[in-house]
């Protein structure tokens, strides 16, 4: 794995910021995160902030990595959906069903949207996303803001 010397400590080997990008990005296009969807910091390739650090340089450098500056601020505000202390996901029912849709098709299996509709609505309900949405939405809607403002500067 490429690393380069930090700025602080050459000595230091820290993971290169396109690595950090290029994991974050994996992670994102498996996950496909609907706006409200929110899931535990812990499932990120790298501690948040060094994500947060290795976008906004990406951002500002033009042609060093092969994502658009578009994509990149996607990414950035994306973050704030990942919380310490989430646990389990907290996912969205319609985007969960469509997930689980199309795992089943790609694999194949002719499945009931219905009862696919169902189950999720169960795991919903069983799991408490709408009462754990609640008490994590104030956090992300703070955080998208924080990082909202690190673009504009």
């Amino acid at each position: 794995m490429p690393t380069k010397p930090s700025a602080t400590n050459p000595d230091d080997k820290t993971p290169d910021d396109k690595i950090i990008v290029e994991a974050y990005a994996a992670l994102v296009d498996r996950l496909r995160l609907s706006p409200i969807e929110i899931r535990d910091e812990a499932e990120l390739p790298y501690p948040k902030q060094r994500i947060v650090d290795a976008l906004t340089a990406a951002c500002s450098l033009s042609g060093d990595l092969s994502y658009s500056p578009a994509r990149l601020r996607g990414w950035l505000v994306l973050l704030a959906q990942f919380q310490p202390g989430v646990g389990e996901p907290i996912s969205d029912p319609a985007a969960e069903t469509a997930r689980r849709m199309t795992q089943a098709r790609e694999a194949g299996d002719p499945t009931d949207p219905r009862e696919l509709g169902r189950q999720v609505a169960e795991q919903a309900a069983e799991q408490g996303w709408s009462t754990r949405r609640q008490k994590f939405l104030g956090r992300v809607e703070q955080e998208r803001k924080r990082l909202l403002r690190l673009l504009r500067s």
